[in-house]
């Protein structure tokens, strides 16, 4: 349980010396009353769910179509990581040290006949930032870039994978928005 040090009437902040054991994350959401006016309609820790092998994933948001408001501040829960046209997901992974970032694939991911482990594409457009670690992001034709803490990553439904580089893990946070491939 995380503690809270509350600084006025209106402003809470965790505090400096809080451990954090495994991916957790707090998760203030907002919405409308009955007048429409704004409110805090949610305070709470989001556990990451482990991985085997890879890390761990939390899901923080997900909609399979676009909101409206006034609204009450309900996560819809659409199921899975990558939505339909117009939906989003906003995920939160860790990834663990030693390699290629090659999760079981799922029906949204189109892989390649002789693709190597971890290369894919997905028909959603992915804007990714790097919070901790390096991570390596591999396109088809060979080319790499390495992202530090702090770079971004906008990916437009190509085809890639992820290496985590050096000894310890990475955490990426991600926004992905369902597109149509024509």
């Amino acid at each position: 349980m995380k503690t809270k040090l509350q600084l006025s009437k209106n402003v809470t902040m965790n505090k400096s010396d809080e451990k954090r054991h495994g991916m957790q994350v707090r998760q203030v959401v907002t919405g409308h009353d009955a007048k429409g006016r704004a409110v805090f309609v949610r305070d709470e820790q989001v556990d990451g769910m482990p991985i085997p092998g890879l890390g761990e994933l939390a899901f923080l948001w997900n909609a399979d179509e676009p909101a409206t408001y006034p609204n009450a501040g309900n996560n819809p829960g659409a199921p899975g990581i990558f939505p339909p046209v117009g939906g989003i997901r906003f995920i939160m992974s860790t990834y663990l040290p030693g390699g290629v970032v090659a999760p079981e694939p799922t029906p949204e991911m189109h892989i390649e006949d002789g693709d190597e482990p971890g290369f894919h594409r997905t028909d959603t457009t992915d804007f990714g930032v790097l919070l901790s670690g390096n991570i390596v992001a591999e396109l088809d034709d060979g080319a790499e870039v390495l992202l530090s803490p702090g770079d971004v990553l906008v990916q437009n439904g190509t085809r890639h994978r992820w290496r985590v580089v050096g000894d310890a893990p990475a955490t990426m946070v991600a926004f992905i928005i369902g597109a149509r491939r024509l």
